[in-house]
């Protein structure tokens, strides 16, 4: 998988161009985070929003490049990094996701990366 994103600014939103193992990824993050049982309090302390704001966050990714605030680029950051601390072994979070946490980490730091520096560059 890539580590890297095309990200531009459109207003104020962030038009990311993921590529399809960066997008599944995310997505189910998302999932994973969405459908837990514990409730929109500890989905708002792990991601910064409700459940059913995830599964909203989740459908934009469906195609294409995805428009996003950048309050909802960190809900990505958060669910990114809260999915490998919440699910606690390299296999189980492979079994559960479909990719290493590695990947979830290397993710969560490339948007970091990339949106500051197309923030940087405008």
């Amino acid at each position: 998988m890539r580590t890297t994103l095309r990200v531009r600014l459109e207003g104020h939103l962030y038009l990311l161009g993921l590529g399809e193992p960066q997008r599944d990824l995310i997505r189910e993050v998302l999932l994973f985070l969405r459908d837990r049982g514990d409730g929109d309090t500890a989905s708002v302390v792990r991601a910064g929003v409700d459940q059913a704001s995830l599964g909203r966050i989740e459908e934009k990714l469906a195609g294409g490049d995805v428009g996003l605030s950048i309050g909802e680029v960190h809900v990505l950051f958060s669910a990114l990094t809260a999915a490998a601390v919440v699910i606690p072994s390299e296999q189980e979070f492979f079994t559960r996701i479909g990719f290493f946490k590695d990947q979830a980490v290397s993710l969560a730091n490339a948007l970091v990366r990339d949106i500051a520096s197309a923030v940087d560059s405008r």
